[in-house]
């Protein structure tokens, strides 16, 4: 068996998790939780289960019952792993396979820690990310059918409000992910100005250059290198960049699950007129952004503030002009004053600890050409601070 280990918090950092998560199921009376991870999203879905075990990345799939006393047992995917992962990490050690029917075993873990009449809640269903809504219908059914004396009832909640707030250790993971995403940068701009180079082979150097330092796989790279270029797309291209192409992307590297982001218009050659507007705009808009964010601002007021420039421009933006990012590559708090957004815009009030993603869009009002501009920054007692040092503006090679 190989010694290889995960790169996982402290445990000081597992029991201050642990004892907050059970003074609030306390409250509200429960026996147990049962968290689903599920690798879907870039490993996205797996961020509560992860938060309270350490136990995902690289596609791995869990589930996790958590008592109010006593040690959790984690459910995994493949028998083979078994061994592995009671070594990769200090913060579990009972392990069972889950696959292939996670509800049966869900339930048999229920009835040893004894919960098996109790209240249980649910970390899978009803939450506001990925993570949180990702336990399917058929398991979560049969475990019910399992215990037809147990009550059921979401609990996402828990798991996702703690998370909105990082520790002074998660925030270090962040820093290390963010170093990656310089990495990424001064790898796109040295395969950008290669005679010859292929879209498809710069976004290779990306991902190389992320996982080359440290980074974990699956990373986040959405990508679009055009002469009319407007939004990154999911793929790349198989063209040779040429004078005249406009390279965007979103960057977004993983440390131990930790997503960080950054994106920088890259244009080929000398950029147009066009171009150069928009990428001083969207500039301007992150360095009022970043200058705003101060603990007890809103996201009304920041979306505001960092809108004031494309609006006197004359230009649009079509998204978020940033989210948080963690476990996740989208979290809370996120900026919903956007036109276009789906559901209700919900105004958060920053707290120290929070962590935005920041990716002000600038637009031309007929959607022909659009750039974005940012990076990551955590939200300190009296600003923000970046978590990386790549200047924000349009380059050109």
């Amino acid at each position: 068996m190989t010694s290889t280990r995960i790169t996982a918090l402290s445990t000081s950092e597992r029991d201050r998790r642990w004892a907050t998560v059970r003074a609030e199921m306390a409250v509200r009376g429960l026996d147990a939780l049962v968290v689903r991870g599920l690798s879907s999203k870039w490993d996205g879905g797996t961020a509560n289960i992860r938060y309270l075990t350490q136990i995902g990345g690289n596609g791995e799939d869990a589930m996790a019952v958590f008592p109010t006393k006593g040690e959790p047992i984690v459910l995994i995917w493949a028998p083979s792993q078994l061994k592995w992962w009671a070594q990769a990490q200090d913060w579990v050690g009972e392990f069972r396979v889950g696959n292939p029917s996670w509800a049966d075993a869900a339930v048999g873990c229920l009835r040893d820690l004894g919960a098996a009449s109790g209240r249980i809640g649910v970390v899978g269903i009803g939450g506001r990310g990925e993570a949180g809504k990702c336990m399917s219908h058929d398991i979560y059914a049969g475990i019910r059918e399992g215990l037809p004396e147990a009550h059921f009832e979401p609990a996402s909640d828990i798991v996702e409000d703690m998370r909105l707030v990082k520790s002074a250790e998660e925030i270090g993971f962040m820093e290390k992910s963010g170093a990656l995403c310089d990495i990424a940068v001064a790898a796109m701009l040295d395969a950008a100005v290669r005679p010859g180079v292929k879209s498809h082979e710069v976004y290779a150097e990306i991902l190389y250059a992320c996982y080359k330092a440290g980074g974990e796989a699956p990373m986040f790279l959405m990508y679009e290198a055009d002469p009319a270029a407007y939004h990154a797309l999911r793929f790349p291209t198989e063209r040779t960049l040429e004078p005249g192409y406009v390279l965007l992307q979103e960057i977004l590297p993983k440390y131990a699950g930790y997503f960080s982001q950054i994106m920088v218009p890259v244009s080929i050659g000398d950029p147009d007129a066009e171009y150069r507007r928009l990428g001083e705009a969207a500039a301007a808009a992150y360095t009022l952004g970043v200058a705003a964010i101060r603990p007890g601002i809103t996201t009304t007021r920041l979306a505001e503030i960092m809108n004031e420039p494309l609006v006197e421009a004359g230009m649009i933006w079509t998204r978020p002009q940033w989210h948080g990012t963690g476990l996740e590559n989208v979290e809370p708090p996120t900026d919903m004053n956007f036109p276009g957004r789906t559901g209700p815009g919900a105004n958060w009030t920053l707290e120290p600890g929070m962590i935005l993603g920041m990716q002000p869009m600038a637009a031309l009002a007929d959607r022909s050409k659009g750039v974005q501009v940012g990076d990551t920054v955590v939200v300190t007692d009296d600003g923000a601070r970046r978590l990386s040092t790549t200047e924000m503006r349009l380059y050109a090679v």
